[in-house]
């Protein structure tokens, strides 16, 4: 039997917070592409892909996106767009990739299922999804996240859709700052 999504959500302790009580605690940054992504909806319960230009989103937000297609089949979830800055902290570039094993904190221990419930809860509840919780540093064998003065302290994770109610893309935000 599967497990509820409620079920899911209630037994994590992933730090993360579901559709707009992030707005109180945010970074300007965060806000910012909250405010495009809201913008780009208007009276429409979500915004689709098509409304989402790389051209018209804030240049110095553009290095920390991310664009994943969500799939009917395994993989579930494939990296279509990522920004500069997403690959220089990964150190490489995972577009085409699936999220699973590729996503940021793998090298920490963060567990797939974690990242997998975040993209779960954006697409089944069709909320954005706001995580805290900070990704510095590779691991002693190379894998993952090159070691480089960047760290990944909080994204933002928004529902697209074409037809305005079934999730076909996420739009993730991730703030990155240079200690």
């Amino acid at each position: 039997m599967e497990t509820s999504l409620d079920d899911l959500i209630q037994a994590s302790s992933y730090p993360r917070l579901l559709g707009t009580e992030f707005l109180d605690r945010c970074s300007p940054p965060i806000r910012r592409i909250w405010d495009y992504w809201n913008s780009r909806r208007g009276d429409r319960p979500l915004p689709g892909r098509h409304d989402i230009d790389p051209l018209s989103i804030p240049r110095d937000l553009l290095p920390g996106i991310l664009l994943t297609e969500v799939l009917r089949e395994p993989p579930w979830l494939r990296y279509r767009l990522v920004g500069t800055a997403q690959v220089t902290l990964r150190g490489r570039d995972p577009t085409g990739q699936p999220v699973a094993g590729n996503y940021m904190g793998v090298h920490l221990g963060t567990k797939p299922d974690e990242t997998m419930l975040n993209y779960r809860i954006v697409i089944e509840r069709r909320v954005p999804v706001y995580t805290y919780n900070p990704v510095t540093g590779m691991m002693p064998d190379g894998s993952s996240l090159r070691q480089l003065a960047l760290r990944a302290n909080c994204s933002l994770l928004m529902p697209l859709s074409s037809d305005g109610t079934t999730v076909d893309m996420v739009f993730c935000y991730t703030e990155l700052e240079a200690p």
